[in-house]
């Protein structure tokens, strides 16, 4: 390849995730930049053909390549085995949209537009969707904000509000760069923007409703996704409480998502987000969040400053990061009084979601595994937890269950209308990794309906996609075959780990 300044060829021989969950060997890792940190499509059309270039070259070379954002993901699913490592994390130019770019079809404002390149983090968008002069936000964003919207979108993270969809939800439009083509991407029943908005972003306009399912959370396997078009909401703020109650008081809304009966904390009424954290050890209680939505004044000026550590009824992995800090021998009996005691409760918190779900630099030595299902499996799949908890004795975790609307992508894990997400997050250690893995097991066996959440710990097989996807995973394949018809580019793009689940067929 010919040199170029802002596309860098990095020595490293193997590849860690962020938490250090996975490693693997690889080829080389790049580091690509745009030329100029200007908001400008010409910028953009630049760095497309950057990054389609380094796809003709791996494609010449014979090797795989991944592209890879803030490696958040606990799971495989970025990892470039013995190929190339693509860092796109410094990719962060955002873009409001103007009237002149709506297609005409649009019913809706440009005002509620945001263009986001594919870097960017969610923590920077919120920032700035949320400031004085936009007033806009997302309808709803992760609990830990250090996610490339790329791999925040690629991956299906879950969000944080029980009416809403996950991050995929609120997609409007996308680039998708494979070795000969530069698309932009909607769906034919809800047109967006026009030919002349993709003609400038240098993309062909294509409006196909199964390719656009399938690049929602396309797991970096349809190309690079190198921009994202958000629909905002008007901006607004959650008032927050985090209390202890018995698990008994909310089993039956963690089962139905219905609350009538149940007194929660707060000014009473439908929350926004709702989650409840049970610690194995005792079952009998729930430390539960709740936030409720209000409107923002307009006047309001948000604190944009980046938070590290985590916040409290937020974040598990964050909070789990704090028994790194005892003994290793240690940590199987003081697990439980340490997450206890890092749940304090607290009342009447407020904030914007940027100040809510603030940046966590969640410390390596965690580990997450996340299973989605039907809300009214949830006491079962508790039950089974603690089962496996009870089997594999002194596991340092605790499970967190949170709440979505179904995914539009045809691989969204969070596929059930709608889906509880339990969290199983914990020190990494061999009994915590047992723990998923027999509960995994005790689903399969109880016949509980289930998926894996893609950028947490997977252990997945052809036979567990089929029962959570069914003929979804056929659809995607075919729409995978006509994007890319090349056979080795289709292999450029997966990984061994996708191959072996058969998402290269």
């Amino acid at each position: 390849m010919a040199a170029d300044p802002f596309l860098v060829r990095n020595k490293a021989k193997t590849w860690t995730n962020f938490h250090g969950t996975v490693t693997v060997k690889v080829r080389a890792s790049w580091t690509v930049m745009n030329s100029s940190s200007e908001p400008k499509m010409a910028v953009m059309r630049e760095t497309a053909g950057r990054l389609q270039g380094l796809i003709r070259a791996a494609l010449k070379e014979g090797v795989r390549l991944r592209s890879v954002g803030s490696r958040w993901s606990f799971s495989q699913v970025a990892a470039a085995e013995d190929g190339w490592a693509v860092g796109t994390d410094n990719l962060n130019l955002t873009f409001a949209v103007g009237p002149g770019s709506l297609d005409p079809a649009y019913t809706g404002t440009s005002e509620e537009l945001f263009l986001a390149q594919c870097g960017a983090s969610l923590a920077e968008i919120g920032r700035k969707l949320e400031a004085p002069e936009r007033r806009r936000a997302f309808r709803t964003q992760g609990a830990s904000n250090g996610q490339t919207i790329a791999g925040a979108l690629g991956t299906g993270t879950h969000g944080s509000a029980i009416d809403v969809g996950a991050i995929e939800s609120q997609v409007a439009g996308l680039q998708l760069l494979t070795a000969g083509r530069n698309l932009w991407v909607e769906r034919p029943g809800d047109p967006v923007l026009n030919k002349d908005f993709a003609a400038r972003l240098g993309a062909e306009l294509v409006r196909d409703e199964q390719l656009f399912r399938a690049a929602l959370v396309s797991l970096g396997m349809l190309g690079i996704v190198h921009a994202v078009l958000i629909r905002t909401t008007g901006r607004y703020r959650l008032r927050s409480w985090l209390k202890r109650m018995s698990f008994a008081e909310v089993e039956r809304a963690m089962n139905s998502l219905d609350f009538s009966g149940t007194t929660l904390p707060g000014p009473g009424g439908r929350p926004y987000f709702f989650q409840a954290v049970v610690e194995p050890s005792t079952p009998a209680d729930a430390y539960v969040t709740v936030r409720y939505k209000e409107l923002c004044p307009p006047d309001y000026v948000p604190d944009g400053s980046l938070k590290s550590g985590y916040e409290l009824g937020n974040d598990l992995p964050g909070l789990i990061g704090q028994l790194l800090d005892v003994a290793p021998g240690l940590r199987p009996a003081l697990a439980p009084l340490l997450i206890k005691s890092q749940l304090g409760e607290f009342a009447d918190k407020l904030g914007t979601p940027s100040e809510t779900y603030s940046y966590t630099s969640s410390r390596p030595g965690v580990i997450g595994a996340s299973l989605a299902m039907p809300v009214a499996h949830v006491s079962q799949a508790l039950a089974l937890g603690r089962e496996a908890f009870r089997a594999n004795p002194g596991a340092p975790l605790a499970f967190a269950c949170r709440y979505a609307q179904q995914s539009p992508a045809l691989l969204g894990w969070t596929r059930f209308d709608p889906s509880c997400m339990m969290d199983i997050d914990g020190v990494d250690t061999e009994a915590t990794r047992a723990v998923m893995t027999d509960m995994r097991k005790r689903f399969d066996a109880a016949g509980l309906p289930y998926a894996q959440h893609w950028g947490k710990s997977f252990e997945l097989t052809p036979a567990r996609m089929a029962a959570s996807y069914g003929s979804n995973v056929d659809r995607w394949n075919e729409v995978r075959r006509a994007l890319i018809p090349d056979a080795a580019e289709r292999k450029l793009f997966s990984t061994p780990t996708f191959d072996s689940i058969g998402l290269n067929a």
